[in-house]
């Protein structure tokens, strides 16, 4: 109870979490700018050098190598563990894979790897590189997490890891997104800033072109881009698949995929691909198939006549055949502190890092040199009057004693005389002692150029760039990704969608069915407490509008709507953002876009019905009004109807609890409106305001107490329907009904049946 204070809560959850936060991005999730690992890729590597797995090794079972890391180093999940390692040994994951694995290790197409139990591993021969000089006091060790056994703080890495492998990262508020690049490129631009330390990155990037991806393709960006992402740390790399055409006989042609981008699931690609091809989003594409081996292969068929480039400009669209890599350079400093970084702090960071390596263990040489020469000037004092040192070992009674009379005689201390009692006998010869001679001036050689080596910086950096020089010479290859500008082909999607008649059914629930035309309508079959709500007839190529009790419509392309193959078709919710109680009052098709606006088809119970065809309304010209059933309501014209998002467009904004009840299009020159209680209104349509835009509208008649439920363009010769509740129905003339202006509450057409709708 004593060690109880009283804390502000908010001031102890942000302290708890910015401490969780930090041990998330300095102990997880962010790599070391300085050999590009995080804490788990550094423990697993330095396990298997500890456990003699270097590239001239066995394979161990990858079991063993987990238990070793997790038992050791990480008192974590053995399932995150391993798959990082099997990260660090997929040829498509990694540029230069940092373990050579054996047995199934995953694959492009989103494969699981086999169990632990299964494979095998061991380093491969550019690892060495990262752990070379680990023993040398090289860098700074600390406790394992029982503090039994010591690991190091970072890898004495002699590659830039970070930017030749890459890494990606999610912390807490902070991310990392590295792409992999070409070792011999990389390693120029080191060398460069080594021989001129005062470059830019339009300096670098003479030798670094850019990302260089394991599994290839194109790079689309152009110079100035990527150099603005490598200044700022920040930037998206934009890749594209790599593709052929190969002739067959008769004339015949296939596409082949030869690449695609980094990181893109093959499977799921080509899945993308079969529905597209499913759906005739794209009908010159007829098959697709997967061929690939160690190499992949995917096949596109497509009809001869069709435009290869322009196929591929669509799939290139439409699927991750092309994609973005997002670049983040945010890492570790040397200090620990987060941060991101340019390319050019990356490799000054780098290389800095270089020399104190370098530094270390010219240090730590030099003292087991000295050490060396120190016995050996011990060995030569000796062999200076060797007969009196082999008496004086015969006549001494112990070891102690002996050397007491070694170290007085010989002058010498207790290190070298401690050296000396341990030389075996064969070791006593005239050849020996010549041997040691010649040791000994090879061994003031190389402590002279040590000393002269650390005595000055300038050839401290010579010896890093030759390093850097070796790795170069020795494992260079050839760049895998190309980067060009982009060459985009120009292409109409609607060329690509056939011309097929097709017929759109819709209930009142929301069920949309999308069938070819074929069949008789009238034997049509509904879920229960379901019934039609309207049929639409219209092509592939012709957008639908579907307007909603919320005052919004939906528009989007035919051919986009699923064909309905068995059941009742597909909910309205899964193909369009509807809110909440939102209901479709009615459907519209409308001509493609780049066709006039004279073929839009208004949906109707039992038929199709065909509207614009009186000159007031037809054309470009059409107009139509929407109605709420507060009776608001307006004109607008049909140009106003275009292709929206998932989320629609508001067309009518609505107040309280009203909702809009109909549309239709302005046929005629006057409008005839009824409510639910049996009151009627017929106005002139000059009356009614023309909007451009989402609004209100005017007071098309005061419904009072009750509500408009239907209304229709007429002219006063015609004859309205009237429905009852009843099921029944009433028809009377358009001139019974007093004409009025608009905003009045109309006279009275039924005193004791309810109105439900006109027709």
């Amino acid at each position: 109870m004593g060690q109880e204070k009283n804390s502000d809560l908010q001031d102890e959850l942000e302290k708890r979490f910015l401490t969780y936060a930090l041990s998330t991005i300095v102990s997880r999730s962010l790599p070391d700018v300085r050999d590009g690992l995080k804490p788990i890729h550094r423990r697993i590597l330095f396990a298997m050098e500890n456990m003699g797995m270097n590239a001239a090794s066995k394979h161990v079972k990858s079991a063993k190598i987990i238990g070793e890391v997790l038992g050791k180093y990480h008192p974590h999940g053995d399932t995150s563990t391993y798959e990082s390692m099997v990260r660090m040994a997929q040829d498509f994951s990694m540029r230069y894979p940092l373990v050579d694995g054996k047995g199934n290790f995953g694959s492009l197409d989103g494969d699981s790897p086999a169990a632990y139990r299964y494979t095998e591993g061991r380093l491969t021969p550019i690892t060495s590189y990262l752990l070379s000089d680990l023993k040398k006091d090289t860098v700074n060790f600390r406790a394992n997490y029982d503090n039994t056994l010591k690991e190091p703080t970072v890898l004495p890495s002699r590659i830039p890891n970070l930017l030749v492998n890459g890494s990606s990262g999610i912390a807490v508020g902070m991310a990392c997104s590295f792409p992999s690049h070409n070792l011999k490129e990389v390693m120029s631009a080191l060398i460069a800033l080594i021989d001129a330390p005062k470059q830019t990155v339009a300096h670098l990037m003479k030798h670094i072109k850019g990302p260089d991806f394991p599994t290839a393709g194109i790079i689309l960006n152009d110079k100035r881009e990527l150099q603005e992402a490598y200044e700022s740390g920040s930037g998206a790399v934009k890749i594209r698949g790599r593709w052929n055409v190969e002739s067959l006989p008769r004339g015949k042609k296939q596409i082949i995929l030869t690449e695609i981008p980094y990181s893109v699931n093959k499977s799921r690609l080509i899945e993308k691909i079969a529905e597209i091809i499913i759906a005739k989003k794209l009908p010159p594409l007829t098959d697709v198939r997967d061929e690939s081996d160690e190499r992949i292969r995917v096949v596109l068929e497509f009809k001869s006549t069709a435009d290869e480039e322009k196929l591929m400009s669509y799939l290139f669209k439409h699927t991750d055949l092309e994609n973005n890599f997002q670049l983040n350079f945010n890492c570790l400093k040397p200090n620990g502190e987060p941060d991101r970084l340019s390319l050019l702090e990356i490799c000054r960071y780098f290389l800095e890092f270089r020399k104190q390596v370098v530094t270390r263990r010219l240090n730590y040489e030099r003292v087991l040199l000295e050490k060396r020469l120190h016995f050996l000037t011990g060995f030569a004092v000796l062999f200076g009057d060797l007969d009196k040192a082999l008496q004086q070992i015969r006549s001494s009674k112990s070891r102690q004693e002996a050397h007491e009379k070694l170290q007085k005689h010989f002058k010498l201390d207790d290190e070298q005389t401690g050296a000396i009692l341990e030389i075996p006998l064969y070791r006593l010869v005239a050849m020996e002692m010549e041997k040691i001679l010649r040791e000994q001036k090879e061994k003031l050689q190389a402590q002279k150029k040590i000393r002269a080596t650390l005595a000055s910086p300038k050839k401290i950096w010579t010896t890093v760039r030759d390093e850097l020089e070796e790795i170069k010479n020795k494992h260079s290859d050839k760049r895998r990704t190309q980067i060009k500008s982009a060459e985009g082909v120009e292409y109409n999607a609607e060329d690509f969608i056939e011309h097929e008649e097709v017929r759109i059914i819709l209930s009142q629930n929301g069920w949309m069915r999308k069938l070819k035309n074929s069949g008789d309508p009238r034997g049509l079959k509904f879920k229960e407490n379901d019934q039609l709500l309207g049929i639409l007839q219209t092509s592939t190529r012709n957008l639908i509008a579907l307007f909603t009790s919320f005052g919004i419509v939906y528009v989007s392309k035919v051919y986009n709507l699923p064909y309905t193959r068995s059941g009742f078709g597909e909910p309205v919710q899964s193909l369009f953002k509807f809110g909440d109680g939102e209901k479709v009052i009615g459907m519209l098709a409308l001509p493609a876009p780049d066709d006039d606006l004279n073929a839009a088809t208004q949906s109707e119970p039992q038929a199709a019905m065909s509207f614009l065809k009186n000159k007031k309304s037809g054309g470009s010209n059409a107009e139509f009004m929407v109605v709420s059933a507060d009776g608001f309501g307006f004109r607008f014209p049909l140009s106003n109807l275009t292709e929206t998002t998932r989320s629609g467009r508001k067309i009518m904004n609505l107040k309280n609890d009203d909702r809009m009840i109909g549309f239709a299009a302005v046929t005629h020159s006057h409008v005839f409106l009824a409510t639910e209680k049996g009151k009627a209104v017929v106005i002139a349509t000059e009356q009614i305001t023309q909007l451009a835009g989402p609004g209100k509208g005017v007071t098309l008649m005061k419904p009072g107490g009750s509500a408009v439920v239907g209304f229709k363009f007429v002219s006063l010769k015609d004859k309205i329907t009237v429905v009852f509740d009843s099921g029944n129905d009433k028809q009377i003339t358009v001139k019974s009904v007093r004409l009025c202006n608009r905003g009045g509450q109309g006279v009275i057409i039924s005193k004791r049946k309810a109105i439900v709708k006109i027709k």
